[in-house]
């Protein structure tokens, strides 16, 4: 399996143009076309739809989300494909995103299982596996947001067949992690993440955090480059010192 031969499932809003047109910039320097989930926006939900959530639990636009990352899972399981990429429209790809995601491409092939590959969370706080690993390698652990991940036709069919008999009650990226907890699938995250979220960078002003909404794009940008220097930057430029004075 290589890299343009993965379907590349974007998360996104009609109206989003912006972003519609930033994650196409993005993969097209690397030859990689998207396919955009137009369905379930929020202002063109039905009944329906709402009903497949626990009644009252979550706002139109969180129920447009989940379905969206639902709808993703779908499309793989009708295509002949056994991995996707899942972005949301806010993703912020590196430089080196071609040859990071050709390097996790080829760990994918030695896991058989139900499983999900998270390779977001640039600013999260992370512990000593990540820092001690010299090349790109792949951790158990579970996803914190939703922004960029690759999922498997096992943990797809797990996951709908689940959703055949049952109600979504949380947000995207919580209702995959707590799905998947119960469903026994394994999250993993790449050593080093190479996918950041436009929206908590700055870049973008957020749809869905009210709280991140209420400050300016330099605050977050700032906020954001301070978080993932104390939490990944410095405990990893640490972990590189110890290791050479051993």
């Amino acid at each position: 399996m290589w890299l343009t031969s993965l379907p590349i499932y974007v998360i996104t809003v009609a109206q989003f143009t912006e972003r519609h047109e930033s994650i196409k910039n993005q993969l097209g320097l690397f030859g990689l076309e998207p396919t955009f989930i137009w369905e379930y926006d929020a202002d063109s939900l039905t009944d329906t739809d709402r009903e497949r959530c626990v009644p009252d639990k979550l706002p139109d636009k969180s129920i447009s989300t989940v379905l969206k990352h639902i709808e993703a899972q779908r499309k793989l399981l009708e295509s002949e494909f056994d991995w996707c990429l899942v972005l949301e429209d806010d993703a912020l790809l590196t430089a080196d995103f071609s040859n990071k995601m050709e390097s996790v491409i080829s760990l994918l092939q030695e896991l058989n299982y139900r499983c999900l590959v998270f390779l977001g969370g640039t600013d999260n706080r992370l512990d000593s596996r990540f820092f001690n690993s010299r090349s790109l390698s792949l951790i158990e652990s579970p996803m914190t947001t939703a922004e960029a991940y690759l999922l498997n036709r096992k943990g797809c069919e797990a996951r709908l067949k689940w959703l055949d008999e049952h109600k979504i009650d949380k947000p995207a990226d919580h209702f995959l992690k707590s799905l998947d907890e119960a469903l026994g699938i394994i999250h993993l995250r790449v050593s080093e993440p190479f996918v950041s979220q436009g929206s908590i960078t700055g870049r973008f002003r957020t749809a869905l955090d009210s709280s991140r909404g209420k400050h300016g794009a330099s605050y977050l940008k700032l906020r954001f480059g301070w978080n993932r220097f104390r939490k990944q930057v410095l405990p990893r430029m640490l972990s590189k010192l110890i290791t050479c004075f051993r």
